[in-house]
Formats: C-alpha cells, sequence, structure tokens
C-alpha cells in the first residue's frame, strides 16, 4: 500500500496494521505469534447502527469516517440476559472486560479481524465464526473464541462477529411485514449475511481471499450457519460452511412459522402498551428488554426466535434440505459424542437407566443395552448423554446424505476427545468442547464457560489435528492433508470421521445403532421434537 496523508496523519503500510476498506482508514495492532505476526483489528462496523428508527429493520451499510479509525478494542455485545456483578455464574459466555463504552449495547453490529497474511497479494483463506449461545447470548468476543489461537498457527484469516439476539434479532409483526415489501423477522440473520458481505468486499484488503470464504457456527450458531445452507439469499457469497453442534433438520434448532413469531411479539407490545413499531423503537432498548424477558422467561428462545419468513427461509429446513434446495456450499458438520450432560456427573442409577431404555426403545431394548453398556451410575449417565448426542448426530448424517445426493462435498464428525482427567473420562465429551482445540485456546476445557484446565500431550495433539482439518477445509472444501488420518467425504451410509485421541473412520460394526436411530427420526422428520423427548429421557437437571 502507497503511502498518504489523511488528516495530518502519515498512512503507511499494511506492516503496521494501517490499511483502507470500503468506509475509510483502520488502524489495527500488531502480535507475534507462532507463525510470524498477527494483524489484528477489533470493532470494525459492518452495518450502521441498528438503533431508533432502524430498531426491527434489516442491517444498513455502515457510515464512512475520515481520518483514520482505531480498531483496538472490542465493541460492546449484543443486548441480552445479563447476570449481577457477583453472582458466580456472571460474565457466562466469557465475554471479556475490555468492551466500549459498556459490554452489552444495541449498538452491537461490528466485527473484529485477525490476519496472519504478510502481504495484502497473499489471498488467503477466510473463516468467519458465528457465536452459539441459544441466538439469546454470546457475543463475537467471547475468550475461548479469539482469533489469535487460529490466526497465529495457520495462514486462515479469523472474522468473529456480533449479530441482534433474541428480542431485537427476531421480532416480526405485520406492521413490520408492511415495511418489509411482505416480509420480516430473522434480522440477527440478516446480520450474519451483511457481516459477511462485508467481508467479502473488503477482505482483499486485509490479505485475504473474497473467493475464499468459510462460515463456521456452534450451538445457536450453528442454526444460524445452517440456514445460510438453504437460504437463497446466500448463493455466491461464501463457498464453504462448518456446522458445529447444530441439530439442523428437526427439533427445537429448525425455525418456527412467522405468524408463531408475530403472535408473541403481539403479546409483548400489549404488555408494554405499544400501539404498533414506532412506539417501541421510541422505547430505551432495556426497558423493552426488561419486558420482554418478564414475558419470556430468561434464558428460554419462547417463540421470539428465528422463523420462516418467506425470503431469507422460504422453508423449514428440513423440507428444503430433503429437496435438495442446498447453496453449492461445501459442508463440514458433527456434534461431540456426550452433547447432553443429564446431570453432570451425579450419577444416574442402573435402574432409571434400563428404564428408559425400556420405555423409550421397546423395540430395541436388548440392543440398546449392547450399544450403550453401563454398570454403573457414572456410566450409566454417560451412556444416557451419549444417546440424546447421537440423536443430534443423525442430523448432520442426514445433511450429509442429501448433499451427496446432490453431488456436494459434506463431511461428517462425531468427537470423542475427552479432558484427561477422571471428571473428563467420567464426563465424556460435552457441548463446546472441540471449540478451545479449534480456537487454540490453551489450557481451556469445554463448557461454562471453559474452564481452566491444564493441557497434556494428548490435547496439544489433538488441538494441531483439529486445527489442521478445520485449517484444510478452509483451504479447498477439504479438511484433508498429508499425514493425517483420511476423512472420507460422504459417499455411503454412516461415513463419519470420529475425532479424538484415536481418530479414525467409524467401523462397520459399529454403525448399526446409528442406523438404527437414522431410521427412527427420519420416518418422523421434520415433526420430530426436542432430542431429550424423542429419546424419553425426563428432564433429570
Amino acid at each position: 500500500m502507497s503511502e498518504s496523508k489523511t488528516n495530518n496523519f502519515t498512512v503507511t503500510d499494511f506492516e503496521h496494521a494501517k490499511i483502507r476498506v470500503e468506509q475509510g482508514w483502520l488502524q489495527g495492532y500488531t502480535e507475534e505469534v507462532p507463525n510470524g505476526t498477527l494483524k489484528i483489528f477489533k470493532g470494525i462496523p459492518y452495518a450502521a447502527p441498528p438503533v431508533g428508527n432502524l430498531r426491527f429493520r434489516r442491517p444498513q451499510n455502515p457510515g464512512r469516517w475520515r481520518g483514520i479509525r482505531r480498531a483496538t478494542q472490542y465493541s460492546a455485545a449484543a443486548v441480552q440476559h445479563v447476570q449481577e456483578f457477583g453472582d458466580e455464574k456472571a460474565n457466562v459466555h466469557g465475554v471479556p472486560q475490555m468492551l466500549a463504552p459498556s459490554q452489552y449495547e444495541e449498538d452491537c453490529l461490528y466485527l473484529n479481524v485477525w490476519s496472519p497474511a504478510k502481504t495484502q497479494e497473499d489471498k488467503l483463506p477466510v473463516f468467519i465464526w458465528v457465536h452459539g449461545g441459544g441466538m439469546i447470548a454470546g457475543s463475537g468476543v467471547e475468550v475461548v473464541c479469539a482469533g489469535e489461537g487460529l490466526a497465529g498457527r495457520k495462514d486462515v484469516i479469523v472474522v468473529t462477529l456480533n449479530y441482534r439476539l433474541g428480542l431485537f434479532g427476531f421480532f416480526a409483526h405485520p406492521e413490520l411485514a408492511e415495511e418489509g415489501g411482505g416480509t420480516c423477522g430473522n434480522y440477527g440473520l440478516y446480520d450474519i449475511r451483511k457481516a459477511c458481505l462485508w467481508v467479502k468486499e473488503n477482505i482483499a484488503a486485509f490479505g485475504g481471499d473474497p473467493n475464499n470464504i468459510t462460515v463456521a457456527g456452534q450451538s445457536g450458531g450453528a442454526r444460524a450457519t445452517g440456514s445460510l445452507l438453504v437460504s437463497p439469499l446466500m448463493n455466491g457469497i461464501v463457498q464453504h460452511i462448518s456446522v458445529e453442534s447444530g441439530a439442523i433438520t428437526f427439533g427445537g434448532a429448525c425455525p418456527i412459522t412467522r405468524q408463531e413469531v408475530e403472535a408473541a411479539c403481539q403479546e409483548l407490545m400489549d404488555y408494554v402498551g405499544a400501539s404498533g413499531i414506532e412506539d417501541l423503537r421510541k422505547m430505551d432498548a432495556w426497558d423493552l428488554f426488561d419486558a420482554y424477558e418478564k414475558v419470556v422467561p430468561t434464558g428460554a428462545l419462547g417463540n421470539i426466535r428465528f422463523c420462516i419468513d418467506g425470503e431469507f427461509l422460504p422453508e423449514n429446513y428440513y423440507e428444503r434440505i430433503t429437496a435438495g434446495k442446498i447453496n453449492d456450499f461445501d459442508v463440514m458438520i458433527g456434534s461431540c459424542a456426550q452433547e447432553w450432560l443429564v446431570r453432570r456427573g451425579k450419577g444416574l442409577p442402573l435402574e432409571e437407566y434400563h428404564k428408559h431404555l425400556r420405555t423409550a426403545f421397546p423395540d430395541a431394548y436388548e440392543q440398546m443395552k449392547q450399544w450403550y453398556p453401563a454398570t454403573n451410575e457414572i456410566e450409566a449417565e454417560k451412556a444416557c448423554s451419549t444417546i440424546a448426542s447421537d440423536m443430534m448426530a443423525i442430523s448432520s448424517l442426514y445433511v450429509a446424505k442429501m448433499c451427496h445426493r446432490k453431488g456436494k462435498k459434506a463431511y461428517v464428525w462425531i468427537m470423542n476427545k475427552e479432558n484427561e482427567t477422571k471428571k473428563g473420562h467420567d464426563l465424556g465429551c460435552p457441548h463446546c468442547a472441540e471449540m478451545p482445540y479449534v480456537f487454540g485456546r490453551v489450557d481451556s476445557g469445554e463448557r461454562d464457560p471453559f474452564f481452566h484446565y491444564h493441557w497434556v500431550g494428548a490435547d496439544y495433539d489433538f488441538m494441531e489435528l483439529i486445527q489442521d482439518y478445520w485449517y484444510h477445509f478452509a483451504k479447498n472444501g477439504d479438511p484433508n492433508s498429508e499425514g493425517r488420518p483420511v476423512w472420507k467425504n460422504y459417499t455411503e451410509d454412516f461415513d463419519v470421521c470420529i475425532l479424538g485421541n484415536d481418530t479414525h473412520m467409524l467401523p462397520k460394526e459399529e454403525q448399526a445403532r446409528y442406523r438404527y436411530l437414522f431410521d427412527r427420526i427420519s420416518a418422523k422428520g421434520s415433526d420430530t421434537r426436542m432430542v431429550g423427548s424423542v429419546v424419553g429421557l425426563p428432564a433429570i437437571d
């Protein structure tokens, strides 16, 4: 980049993390990492602040600026439930104390970039991360998904982003449909699309390839990422998606009808005494959110959530995927071996476990005992978690099967890597367990919120393996590389890579249980409800 003058500042070059994007100049900072020097840019606006008259509207273009905008500090996360300070669960999603001017604001549409590129001509692959939190919580600045641990070890540009959540992300109402030309809702999904468009238009300035973009999301972010696969509005914007721990073809992970959302939103409007949308736009964001939490219990999705809006999502995921109405993306999709920790180490009496099996699987009770054996309470609890998690894995298998039917590449994984401690081996590999390894967050473990856990050799080895897979998928749409266990593209039933200390493809002799569950769930299709109820397990905790 040639030198120029702007408002008496000298704009130097890429080496010093000074770059120009469409909206103006950015000043980031550099950090030394194992593979060289990272250029880091935080708090970049990818859309206009969705406040005032822009509340409950699709994201608009960000404004331009003059001079050099400092991009050295994270922005605020989206409005969401916040624990009181002093509560032991405060900051449950690991949001760091480095947000300005506060931690959570309605003005939240910002992204962050970590680039290991040495020049702006490097054309590195781009990895966009969509955070989890059930679409009601979380942020793109969670401690575990900071980009330096991945971009600092692999030649990939990492981008994290915030998007509107809960009430502000998924409000819908007939009045908004009139404004929107017949559709409304899903503003959080439109935010993600807007961020992808911004990246496509600007990432070359960071040394990235605008034609080689991967979007990855976990949990609630997996639902959002799954929506990209079936949305006609995403064609041509990105090339690959990675769906992590999100059962996107059945149950509560699927969108509901817009009419259901509109009815729930009308309840909220009645509660606050609003005669129309303009009344809501004039309300203080936190006053409105407090009212929302009274109508929708804290931590619950309720019915103010993502929906079949007719444009971003013309139909249910299951229907579109089954009909082959999917975008031309390479897909990586999977989940952990014990997603649901049914009692968090308290154990489950064997007689209760066998009662569950007899009740839920009367046609396969003896097989289920063989497939999910247990000789004590700890093993019974872990087996229960495994059954529920295998149900989630069926969604991945179904998506991959439909992708293969359409001639598209899909790579399915189930991760069984456990913390190398007694607790880790007792509980297994729960929801979120892959994230510390993917992002190279050394000495972090899974869950609530990525507790300190001293890594040993097996953890470092697994980090190298999983980062290599994720990097090559972002680079080539194929996770394989020389010297790693072969990960087969999904071409035959149950082509699944078991990611762990002994990574391998699922052996033929272990496929019977997945075949049984696949037939059981796919027969019910989109009518299947939450995984726990399908399995027949009670809400133990």
